[in-house]
């Protein structure tokens, strides 16, 4: 399970080598390859799970960093499995996005997507993890309704 840095959207260091310093081209590039790289140590027969989202570049169009992500992994031996959405907690984003919206028609986001990748047969993965322990329903529902 990993989430990898958006582009340029934060930056984590001063350093030229970070790759979140690099131009798009250069990012993704050397996303591509760190993928790879990650890819090829995961042992057969074993799930990885992506959570990223598209982002903005300078210019505020959107860069496609679910299709990267599918690609460099499919590149790497891992199948495109499943994905899901990952909901996050809106914050301020609604006071900023009505000025926002006005000026550029852009919304705002509050999701993120977790890809999941499999390499090798998902049913032997699947099998090793074992059986999922699921809560009873009871204990999520409201009794005052």
């Amino acid at each position: 399970l990993t989430c990898p840095p958006y582009g340029s959207l934060e930056k984590y260091s001063d350093d030229p080598a970070d790759i979140s310093n690099m131009s798009d081209e250069d990012f993704d590039e050397t996303y591509i390859k760190i993928m790879q790289k990650a890819a090829m140590m995961l042992k057969e027969d074993r799930f990885a799970v992506v959570v990223v989202r598209n982002y903005r570049d300078s210019k505020g169009f959107l860069r496609d960093l679910v299709g990267l992500t599918v690609k460099a992994m499919e590149s790497a031996g891992c199948r495109y499995y499943n994905d899901f959405i990952f909901v996050t907690p809106s914050g301020s984003l609604p006071l900023r996005c009505g000025r926002a919206f006005n000026a550029t028609r852009k919304f705002g986001r509050t999701h993120q997507y977790a890809l999941t990748f499999v390499k090798g047969d998902p049913k032997k993965a699947t099998e090793r993890l074992g059986e999922v322990e699921l809560p009873e329903m009871e204990q999520f529902v409201d009794d005052e309704e």
